[in-house]
């Protein structure tokens, strides 16, 4: 057993069929994923449409919009969504919401669906709490980020178009420069946050749940990093958890990579059973096939060393490396992520189509392993070496879930690490 995974938590859950799921190598009958329970055909494994699989997907939503502490100059409201038919309420409604124990935050990825988000969640929080509990003492919502391609309303804050090598909305970059104010995405969730910790509005409350899943998994882990509303929220008398999941990259905190093979092949990429109980080594330089950034490998948003944002700038390296050790950060991890495109085609070149859900291939994130589970498990076992103990935050690994943010969330483990301690409100009345 690898010494950094001990507080690893290995599930099974094997209800859940996503499309990166039962991965075969090749016509040999070599099987890259024999955590599944059967084999498919080649090419069956990373198809289907994109976050498919049996989940519970649906629900009816309504759109609502936040004021920002910009709005009062530039008229933009943030948009999010929330389930429809309950009483928990809204963000920012002003009435009492005397009832509601547990507000969970999920957020979109790059398709910025936040709707179907918030579904995702919403669902998962109903199923595992009671429809009773869900829909008077939960209050879920998922922030909406748009682009200007998106057709926003009127009033609805947006983001300029992502530029290569730009910032992104996800690594906290601030909205449109075409407007007379701006604010970053993580000062979007900071003005949530403390909205919900008024203790007039929200006498209640005591848990909030902070995830998003793919490009939604890299802000909240960077959210988890950088945020200054953090001390607050626990000084109102919250506790408050973290739940980045299958993002495609990482924000290292200090230089060292994972030692990565040079080249990998059809038969040995990503296995996911031997990615559960890899130990890896670190170096102080990229590695696999990152050998081409040695100069740009630990920029923002893959590591630390320059190009932050200005939120980043504002709270400083320092700080942000000393508080992400004290908060509680679980990383979910589907163990059927393990799908690459730019590495797989040609294992069955004229077969089919390799579905990677926009994987990020750039050298950077290649330092950082070659498929998303391989890169959450390094990444967890770099903390553990940075901080230099083997307890700090936890890895939740969810054998036959690949890239479904709705999967990850409704399957039993997670809902056992984000709701688990309210098992006793499930009493239906």
């Amino acid at each position: 057993q690898a010494p950094l995974i001990s507080s690893v938590v290995v599930v099974m859950v094997g209800f859940f069929l996503v499309p990166c799921l039962l991965v075969a190598a090749s016509a040999s009958g070599h099987f890259r994923d024999p955590l599944s329970s059967s084999h498919l055909p080649a090419c069956e494994w990373c198809g289907g449409p994109p976050g498919g699989g049996p989940c519970n997907e649906k629900c009816e939503a309504t759109k609502s919009h936040f004021k920002t502490s910009i709005t009062a100059a530039n008229g933009m409201m943030s948009p999010y969504w929330r389930a429809a038919g309950t009483t928990a309420g809204s963000v920012d409604s002003p009435e009492v919401h005397a009832s509601v124990e547990l507000a969970v935050l999920f957020h979109h990825g790059a398709e910025r669906n936040g709707k179907d988000h918030l579904c995702y969640m919403h669902n998962s929080v109903c199923s595992y709490l009671g429809e009773t509990y869900c829909r008077s003492k939960a209050l879920v919502f998922a922030p909406q980020v748009y682009l200007a391609s998106d057709n926003p309303m009127s009033d609805e804050l947006f983001w300029d178009e992502e530029k290569e090598g730009g910032a992104r909305w996800n690594w906290g970059a601030n909205s449109t420069s075409s407007l007379s104010s701006s604010l970053s995405t993580f000062e979007v969730i900071d003005e949530m946050l403390l909205a919900l910790s008024n203790r007039t509005r929200f006498p209640g409350l005591k848990k909030v749940v902070i995830a998003g899943h793919s490009a939604g998994g890299q802000i909240i882990h960077r959210y988890a990093l950088a945020n200054r509303v953090h001390d607050r929220l626990i000084a109102a008398g919250l506790d408050v958890h973290y739940f980045p999941a299958n993002p495609s990259s990482w924000t290292y905190l200090d230089g060292s990579r994972p030692v990565l093979p040079a080249k990998v092949d059809c038969s040995s990429f990503c296995r996911n059973a031997t990615i559960a109980g890899e130990t890896y080594d670190f170096a102080h330089a990229p590695s696999g096939g990152a050998v081409n950034c040695s100069s740009t490998y630990n920029n923002y948003g893959y590591g630390l060393h320059a190009n932050l944002v200005p939120y980043m700038v504002s709270v400083g390296v320092a700080a942000m490396l000393e508080q992400y050790r004290s908060r509680k950060v679980t990383y979910l991890s589907g163990s059927s992520d393990v799908c690459n495109r730019g590495v797989e085609e040609h294992c069955h070149k004229g077969v089919c189509t390799i579905v990677d859900h926009d994987l990020d291939k750039s050298c950077e994130a290649y330092a950082q392993g070659w498929c998303r589970m391989e890169r959450a498990h390094a990444f967890v076992q770099h903390i553990r070496r940075h901080y230099k103990d083997p307890g700090v935050h936890t890895l939740v690994s969810l054998d036959y879930i690949g890239h479904s943010g709705c999967a990850i969330v409704q399957a039993s483990a997670s809902q056992d690490a984000m709701f688990g301690d309210h098992a006793l409100d499930k009493i239906v009345v």
